[in-house]
């Protein structure tokens, strides 16, 4: 549900975007809503896309001023109606304003233990997730195809570093690898950019968490809506 607690993993696990006054350590997260066309691993989890999150979050200050990274997400001073802030306090964000930095992820839910933790992955990035297509590579690794459903966004890849075994263990693999965005051509070729410190002038956990930001620096191409 929205409530229910979920572990912040990856590089930008306890960065000072992702602290919160009920999470100083900006470890722990509190549910997962609005999700999309999703996926699967081969090792039986269940990717769960956190798409058009920003509808949720309002100010109770009218005249607060979201920043502009909050407004590449959509997130404004009203929301679409749900009226959450009322309810719960960190929809607020003119009292919680990183509160939004800790949606828009891929959540690996494990269906068959019940007592598991939900994990988002922010690894692959925050954007506004319509899917995740896991495929294993020849050389084992794992790589996970990603659309960002907004229109003038862009596509995504995640590849891995560690490679996949069946039956071996499958914890970091989702958390350790390379964000990708793809870049097309005039000709119909294409191709994927690295998204890196080096080639977004951005430090990563910054990265991964304004991945649109990082996919303009680099110069990725936009779309009509990746659905």
């Amino acid at each position: 549900t929205a409530d229910t607690p979920m572990e912040l993993t990856g590089p930008a696990r306890g960065h000072d975007l992702l602290k919160t006054a009920a999470d100083p350590s900006g470890t722990t997260s509190l549910g997962t809503w609005n999700n999309c066309g999703n996926g699967r691993t081969p090792w039986g989890t269940y990717l769960a896309c956190e798409e058009n999150f920003n509808g949720y979050f309002s100010s109770s200050d009218e005249t607060y001023k979201p920043s502009a990274e909050l407004s590449r997400y959509g997130v404004k001073t009203k929301d679409w109606g749900y009226a959450w802030a009322t309810a719960d306090e960190r929809f607020d964000i003119s009292k919680h304003p990183h509160e939004p930095n800790r949606a828009g992820y891929i959540v690996e839910i494990d269906p068959f233990d019940p007592t598991s933790t939900p994990k988002k992955r922010t690894a692959m990035g925050r954007f506004k997730h319509e899917n995740a297509e896991l495929v294993i590579a020849s050389n084992g690794q794992a790589v996970v195809y990603m659309g960002d459903d907004e229109r003038g966004e862009f596509l995504y890849r995640f590849v891995s570093n560690g490679t996949y075994a069946p039956g071996a263990s499958t914890e970091g693999l989702l958390d350790d690898g390379t964000l990708y965005v793809a870049k097309f051509n005039d000709d119909q070729t294409g191709e994927w950019l690295a998204l890196t410190p080096e080639t977004t002038g951005m430090e990563m956990a910054e990265m991964l968490i304004f991945a649109r930001k990082a996919g303009s620096a680099v110069g990725a191409t936009t779309m009509d809506r990746p659905e």
